[in-house]
Order: structure tokens, then C-alpha cells, then sequence
């Protein structure tokens, strides 16, 4: 199965370290928890309530040694349990990249839909509620490239951009 693919396209905003009890992806939202330690300062990942705004995964914190093949593969990550992860807070006006896979709903997705949450799920959803996250799709891409190891390889993705109305 596809992991979750996340580009901060334009985030303005410092990104935090978070840390979840369970395996996580890329692209997912979460609230901001209590401090589980305060150097570094690290908070607990919360699942949205669909009260509070929400933070986007971004990938483990780790170092870029890129000697060590675990460091060179930032496109397709499972962000361990108890492992430090990074989230970008999101503004109105901020873009951000994920795949449609890691959205709910997205099977048709398109320029113009509304992107919110359900309280309860760390994905994204179309048409979800946008009581406090609000996002619209201003592009959609598919990327890919074919090769052949006896058979051809389908590594087609697509690629939808949200621009932030709401966060909060």
C-alpha cells in the first residue's frame, strides 16, 4: 500500500514536533496535545475534534545524513509510534501537496472542491465539515514515469494542491 506523500508547497508558519501512541502518514491532520517534553518541546499528536485548528504531518524529525539509506527516502514514510514527527501549522493563504490517496472521498477529485475534516479521522475529506478547517483544491496533477522489469511498472500518483481558506 502507498504511504502518505506531503510537499509543503507555501506554509509560512515554524513547524512543530509532535509524537502519536499509534503508526502514522504524511499528509494527516492532527490537534496540538499537552507537552510531553519540554526540551525539545514535543506535543502529543490529537486526533481533530473539529474544534480546536489543525496541524499537517510532514515527516519524521530526523537528521539529514543521507549516509544511511533510512534517510533518503522522504516520499513514502510510516512515521513510527513514539517516534518524533514534524506538522506544519496551516493559515489562510498556505498551499500544501498530499496524494489523493491519503484523502477521503477523492476518488474524482477536482479543482474547486472544498477540502475539511470529520471529527474523529486524521485525513483530509471532501466535502468534510469546514467548521474550523476549510481548504479548496487549486490543482490537480498526476505524476509518473513507466519502466520495464519484465513487466511495466504503474508508479502513477496523483497529486492535489489545497490552498487554506480557514484553519481554526
Amino acid at each position: 500500500m502507498a504511504k502518505g506523500i506531503f510537499v509543503s508547497t507555501n506554509i509560512k508558519g515554524k513547524n512543530l514536533s509532535f509524537v502519536s501512541t499509534a503508526e502514522r502518514e504524511n499528509g494527516m491532520l492532527f490537534e496540538k496535545g499537552d507537552v510531553v517534553t519540554d526540551s525539545p518541546l514535543v506535543y502529543n499528536a490529537g486526533i481533530p475534534t473539529g474544534t480546536a485548528a489543525v496541524y499537517v504531518s510532514g515527516n519524521p524529525a530526523w537528521n539529514y545524513d543521507t549516509s544511511s539509506v533510512v534517510n533518503q527516502n522522504e516520499d513514502e514514510y510510516v512515521i513510527p509510534a513514539g517516534k518524533n514527527f514534524r506538522v506544519y501549522p496551516l493559515a489562510a493563504g498556505d498551499r500544501f501537496t498530499v496524494a489523493d490517496y491519503s484523502i477521503t472521498g477523492a476518488g474524482s477529485v477536482a479543482v474547486g472542491d472544498t477540502i475539511g475534516l470529520t471529527a474523529g479521522s486524521t485525513k483530509l475529506t471532501v466535502d468534510g465539515d469546514t467548521a474550523v478547517f476549510k481548504g479548496e483544491v487549486v490543482k490537480v496533477e498526476t505524476q509518473s514515469y513507466q519502466f520495464w522489469v519484465g513487466q511495466s511498472a504503474d508508479t502513477r500518483v496523483k497529486l492535489v494542491t489545497i490552498e487554506v481558506v480557514k484553519n481554526g
